[in-house]
């Protein structure tokens, strides 16, 4: 049966990439805000955990809140959220409202993704695989739009102008129904011990991946000895090799199983993170950035298909849980990475990357074998 995109699936992508536009936003804001607030990587890592901490909250909530209020309420309501957050970091004076601003975003946003994810797996079934792989190539160039519009204006402009999107979507998409799957499923259905090695293995790819989005402009602007404005710009590499990665995936998801595409994302991200680890130049960031944002991009749909396929009729709560343990890995990870970096160097501390993918690589060749 061919993959259909209904109103619902496009609904789906666009929140999906509006919130990607905004999760990446805190990573790429850190370098300014060390400038403007005085700040150090441990405080700067904060606001990266920050949303992370809001997303985790999100993501042992969400099944709860959605019994409660209902699917569509629980969209809309978060993308509000979101918003509410992300408007108090762009008006926050000092370091302790801009991080608790983005606490807030992080929840919005956490319920967002819980939400949205559980929506395409249910809406689509068998084909959630596809669905998810192509929601995250929108997501993927909705980062290369951020880095653009933070480079042509100011970060605020960038951030506060991208709210018209979820606006005209609501306007625009009142009559769409959106439904979720009977409450007492999701709520009381079992997950498997399967699930959980699945889950470890998600936080494994999630932190890979979040200790470049959230470190990688730090990186280059050490390694390359370059101004903060040039190390955003530099961005453009891994944002870029993040969309190729999922575009080309989004076509090997139809021919190949998930976890096999897992497999060649994880060798992708080690030879990636091999170029760009000893860089000297903004020639190699770049280059380095780039072959890494091809393996890490595929990481997070791939694993999270892999993760939601071994509880395919409790979608929402399969989600949730998933989102917690990449929530989970996003607060680590820069915190980690921050600690390290003011102890040793930005260039040290990332070598929690390979680790991570090592670990990743070990979490599904155990899925593969059960």
């Amino acid at each position: 049966m061919s993959f259909q995109r209904d109103r619902l699936t496009w609904l789906a992508y666009a929140l999906l990439a509006w919130f990607a536009y905004l999760q990446a936003a805190p990573g790429l804001v850190v370098p300014y805000l060390r400038a403007e607030l005085d700040i150090g990587y441990t405080t700067g890592g904060l606001h990266v955990a920050a949303f992370a901490t809001g997303s985790m909250v999100a993501g042992l909530t969400a099944t709860r809140i959605e019994a409660a209020v209902g699917r569509r309420a629980l969209l809309w309501g978060s993308a509000a959220g979101m918003a509410l957050g992300v408007a108090g970091l762009a008006a926050g004076p000092v370091a302790a409202a801009t991080v608790g601003a983005l606490l807030v975003a992080g929840f919005g946003g956490g319920l967002l993704l819980v939400t949205v994810q559980a929506l395409l797996s249910d809406h689509h079934g068998p084909q959630r695989a596809i669905a998810l792989t192509e929601a995250n190539v929108f997501a993927s160039a909705a980062y290369v739009v951020l880095v653009g519009a933070v480079a042509l204006f100011s970060w605020r402009v960038a951030l506060l102008t991208s709210f018209l999107v979820p606006l005209a979507l609501f306007l625009s998409s009142r009559t769409v129904p959106i439904t979720a799957a009977p409450h007492e499923t999701e709520q009381h259905g079992r997950l498997s011990g399967a699930f959980y090695v699945a889950a470890a293995m998600m936080f494994c790819t999630v932190a890979a991946e979040w200790c470049i989005t959230a470190w990688g402009a730090s990186f280059a602007e050490e390694a390359a000895d370059v101004s903060a404005d040039t190390a955003v710009a530099l961005m453009f590499g891994y944002f870029g090799g993040v969309l190729v990665g999922r575009a080309s995936g989004a076509v090997l998801a139809r021919r190949f199983a998930a976890s096999r595409l897992l497999a060649v994302a994880l060798v992708v991200a080690a030879a990636g993170f091999a170029i760009l680890w000893p860089s000297g130049s903004s020639a190699q960031v770049f280059a380095g950035l780039f072959v890494i944002g091809i393996g890490l991009g595929n990481l997070f749909p791939f694993a999270l298909a892999v993760t939601v396929a071994l509880a395919p009729d409790r979608a929402q709560l399969a989600s949730s849980r998933a989102v917690l343990a990449g929530s989970t890995a996003v607060l680590a990870a820069p915190l980690t990475i921050g600690a390290l970096a003011d102890a040793t160097s930005i260039t040290s501390a990332l070598l929690v990357v390979p680790v991570m993918l090592g670990l990743a690589a070990v979490g599904l060749a155990a899925i593969r074998a059960s």
